[in-house]
């Protein structure tokens, strides 16, 4: 019979020889996703979506698999094939083939105006924002709603808002507001007051805009995405294909939908500087719902306190 030991150790060996087999055979399978890529990016752009989902119809059937070993061997297949449809895209070499960002231009400003609601946390926000842009000026208003609209409406080019603190943790209610007037994050940069209570602040714009910032002042690059999903759950492959493509996951937050049972808002938050596009074309085939939050640079979180 042999002790344990022996027994485990040829079932390793064993293992190893069909782990080997699955190398081989997933080498064979990478290159014939190659060819899938090279002929979505023969399409025209108007069938794009058509000929991704087409090329990816596969069967789910389980033929000569015990019923006690269904679930597993169909879990593996799901995920192999997720990685697929990961692994085509980072083939396809037509990213313009789907519109990824807004083709409109920016709007043109005489200079570069900051709009937000005056408190001595917000004028901190406001100075070390002020040393990524030039010639900063501001603008006060009497509410965050008016903040706001001094940016949707192009009259300004930038307005400031509070997004979390260290108490509440994500500020929802200014999501909501984000959201609802289509504003980007450019930058962030966190305050600390007088009794250690942290506020991050969010310097944002009507168009998807990087600013660059110099490197003393750079504390990283965050790709911030918002989600609404339905009943289909996507949020696994939509982690797995951030890392693959070089994102690193930051923090999610999810946020019910009011109107159902079954869908939730999710906001994640990626750090890196990626393969932007191929995430953003993956996203675009997959996950359509999804919009850009934004793109932007957590500047230096040293400074000085303020009371409150």
């Amino acid at each position: 019979m042999g002790s344990i030991e022996e027994k485990n150790l040829k079932i390793d060996e064993n293992l190893k020889d069909i782990d080997i087999c699955i190398s081989n055979c997933l080498e064979k399978r990478i290159a014939h996703v190659s060819e899938k890529a090279e002929i979505i990016g023969l399409c025209d752009s108007d069938d794009f979506r058509e000929k991704y989902e087409k090329i990816f119809l596969c069967q789910k059937d389980l033929p000569n698999i015990l019923d006690e070993n269904n679930k597993y061997v169909l879990s593996v297949k799901n995920t192999i094939n997720m990685l697929d449809r990961i692994k085509c895209v980072e083939y396809v070499s037509t990213e313009d083939k789907v519109k990824l960002f807004d083709d409109e231009p920016d709007t043109v400003f005489e200079t570069n105006t900051v709009v937000y609601l005056k408190n001595p946390l917000a004028d901190i926000a406001f100075n070390k924002f002020s040393k990524c842009l030039d010639d900063a000026r501001v603008i006060y208003e009497e509410s965050f709603a008016e903040v706001c609209e001094e940016v949707y409406y192009s009259r300004q080019p930038y307005c400031i808002l509070p997004v979390e603190n260290s108490e509440d943790g994500r500020l929802s209610g200014f999501g909501n507001m984000i959201r609802k007037y289509e504003l980007k994050i450019v930058l962030t940069c966190n305050v600390e007051s007088a009794n250690g209570r942290v506020t991050k602040f969010a310097l944002l714009k009507r168009e998807l805009t990087r600013i660059d910032c110099p490197d003393y002042l750079n504390e990283g690059e965050y790709l911030e995405i918002g989600f609404n999903f339905g009943e289909e759950e996507k949020l696994g492959a939509v982690l797995e294909a951030a890392s693959f493509f070089g994102y690193k996951l930051n923090k999610v937050d999810s946020l019910p939908i009011y109107y159902s049972e079954k869908e939730y808002y999710f906001d994640i938050v990626f750090k890196g500087n990626g393969k932007l596009k191929k995430f953003l074309l993956w996203l675009e085939l997959e996950v359509p719902r999804y919009e850009i939050i934004g793109i932007y640079t957590q500047i230096e979180t040293n400074g000085r306190r303020t009371g409150g």
